[in-house]
């Protein structure tokens, strides 16, 4: 994948702002919102899963992304600019996990709602024929806040596709170490995932980490996420003798099967790893103790440079949500770099966004973050180079639309209500 170089929500905004500071030279370039014709409008879509495998997370997202064009309308409010330039959330749509309504969510916010930047879907398996089906071919900037498919990376997209979440390549090799540190070398491990985009890959760079590391896996199946019953699955699953279990899927899903697990005598709970998507206590909360002492994965909003501040943010400001579970920042940090981008090449054209996301979101320049978008204005107003600092990462955008860098932990559920941060893993350039 190569790069190129609808009411607005109300949210109170924060008077206190983080102090700015740069690294090396921010420089000075001149943009054309010095120009005192620049004027434009940003129409902002969302897809999400407000149902489906990962509805847990997708209502969050979605205020998340509210909460962004809010601060963004009321940043440029505060410059003097809101009579010129303007930020519309023109929709939120049902991606319900899935492909095909993925697809037809994106299609009516390009053909209806004439989107310009499109914020989703959260699953790999309905971010890629989003991508692949409407974004691409109709020149529009899609941005996934946690799809992790490796093969996102290298998809032929034109500079379209980007995503504010680290890739799986990553997550492989710190689920396999997390298990080689468990259970020891030598341990012989039962692994399954949900057959899609998401679970096939991850399953397999786990396997292939795994093993390197000195690692035996036993059982290795796949099951179809849609399937009405689990039981030949499960009863496979846990069979044999293994140290551990490596379980990857969604909380819906894994929902379905997990009485079954438990039935066969065998399964422990305590011994067995997952991924971020069942790193949410409202999920574990409901299915209780035969869950308590479950592990698993994830990539962490402790890469933030802002994520305390937007976690803390969130608590005191967002009312009616579920509660915070740290991947908001995600889509938090999607909308403000598609904002930057477009004050930078003063205009709403995908393809000017697109060519201005990687300077928006990196190094050099003056770091700012979601607390500092009057200032980003100011900044960009007088040809000064911008580097947004995210609530989930500092983005950084490369060349083939992934995040610079990431943190990741290893997760436990510990009691009702309750997840501890075991250790974590950080990775960089």
């Amino acid at each position: 994948m190569r790069k190129s170089g609808v009411a607005t929500l109300a949210v109170l905004v924060t008077a206190t702002a983080v102090a700015a500071t740069s690294i090396g030279s921010a420089g000075t370039t001149r943009t054309a919102l010095q120009s005192k014709k620049c004027a434009f409008t940003l129409r902002i879509g969302d897809v999400l899963p407000f149902t489906g495998g990962l509805a847990a997370y997708g209502a969050n997202l979605d205020r998340a992304v509210k909460v962004g064009v809010a601060l963004q309308n009321a940043a440029l409010k505060q410059d003097g600019l809101a009579k010129k330039i303007q930020v519309r959330l023109v929709g939120s749509e049902d991606g319900q996990t899935q492909a095909s309504a993925s697809v037809e969510a994106a299609t009516k916010l390009v053909k209806s709602n004439h989107a310009n930047v499109i914020i989703g879907e959260m699953a790999s398996s309905a971010t890629i024929p989003m991508a692949q089906s409407v974004t691409i071919p109709n020149h529009i900037v899609q941005i996934s806040p946690t799809s992790s498919a490796p093969q996102i990376s290298d998809i032929n997209d034109n500079g379209y596709l980007w995503r504010t979440y680290p890739s799986d390549t990553l997550q492989g090799k710190v689920l396999a170490q997390a298990v080689i540190d468990a259970f020891g070398k030598g341990a012989t491990i039962n692994v399954g995932a949900r057959n899609d985009a998401f679970g096939t890959a991850l399953k397999q760079l786990f396997v292939t980490g795994f093993e390197k590391l000195g690692g035996k896996i036993g059982v290795n199946i796949s099951w179809n996420p849609d399937q009405p019953n689990f039981d030949s699955e499960m009863g496979q699953l846990a069979s044999g003798n293994p140290k551990g279990w490596v379980i990857i899927d969604f909380p819906e899903t894994f929902q379905k099967y997990v009485a079954a697990l438990v039935r066969t005598g065998k399964w422990d709970a305590s011994k067995t790893f997952m991924t971020e998507a069942l790193r949410n206590t409202t999920v574990l909360d409901a299915i209780g103790n035969p869950v308590v002492g479950l592990r698993g994965t994830a990539a962490s909003a402790a890469g933030g440079p802002a994520g305390a501040s937007f976690a803390a943010y969130w608590k005191q400001h967002v009312r009616g949500a579920k509660p915070y579970t740290g991947f908001e920042g995600t889509a938090l940090d999607a909308a403000n770099v598609a904002f930057l981008a477009a004050l930078q090449a003063c205009s709403s054209s995908p393809a000017k966004i697109k060519a201005n996301l990687i300077s928006a979101s990196g190094p050099p320049g003056v770091k700012v973050t979601y607390v500092q978008l009057a200032k980003a204005i100011k900044l960009v107003r007088s040809g000064k180079r911008i580097d947004y600092e995210g609530a989930f990462s500092p983005v950084d955008f490369d060349a083939k639309g992934d995040i610079g860098s990431a943190v990741f932990e290893i997760w436990k559920y510990a009691s009702a209500g309750k997840i501890d941060t075991l250790k974590t893993v950080t990775f960089r350039g």
